[in-house]
């Protein structure tokens, strides 16, 4: 008994003196099964970078006409309308007003969620660019959905457009 447990002491001292190898591409490492130990991030920029309101390129939809909430099982849906003089807008998003990781939407220090409702005027040369949006039935929707986690955390959701904005209370 005690020969075995010299012998399987005198193993253990000679591996971790660096008879054998145990490092991070070593098949004795348990972090490296199952391909664990090489995903290491080495940065903490989200994977599409940084992205900032110049490099998304649309534009302020030109008018806030209402915003109000919608229930839903887990949270609410935030429910935003909107007018543009003509038709022909697309691509239309609430993003937020500070940069931020893709899919967060985090309040600022003061509880407050500022977002921006942003889409793609039509092109120049469209014949939606030349005719007039009516106000009754050309009405722009924007929907974000938002957790009962998300709404503990605010106090108020700011939307900015180009002219003026909304404030409301979840």
């Amino acid at each position: 008994m005690r020969v075995a447990t010299l012998a399987l002491t005198l193993g253990a001292v000679l591996a971790a003196a660096g008879c054998s190898r145990f490092g991070s591409d070593s098949g004795l490492n348990p972090l490296g099964w199952m391909g664990g130990g090489s995903r290491q991030p080495t940065t903490l920029e989200p994977e599409g970078g940084w992205k900032s309101e110049q490099e998304d390129g649309r534009q302020l939809v030109p008018q806030i006409l209402s915003a109000g909430f919608q229930p839903l099982n887990e949270g609410k849906l935030l429910m935003v309308q909107a007018f543009a003089p003509v038709k022909g807008w697309w691509n239309l998003e609430l993003i937020s007003a500070r940069v931020q990781p893709a899919g967060q939407m985090r309040p600022d220090d003061d509880g407050i969620l500022r977002l921006r409702l942003v889409g793609n005027p039509p092109l120049a040369d469209s014949p939606e660019s030349r005719m007039p949006a009516n106000p009754q039935v050309d009405v722009l929707n924007v929907a974000l959905p938002l957790s009962t986690i998300q709404l503990s955390r605010l106090r108020g959701i700011e939307i900015q457009a180009a002219q003026g904005g909304v404030s409301i209370r979840p």
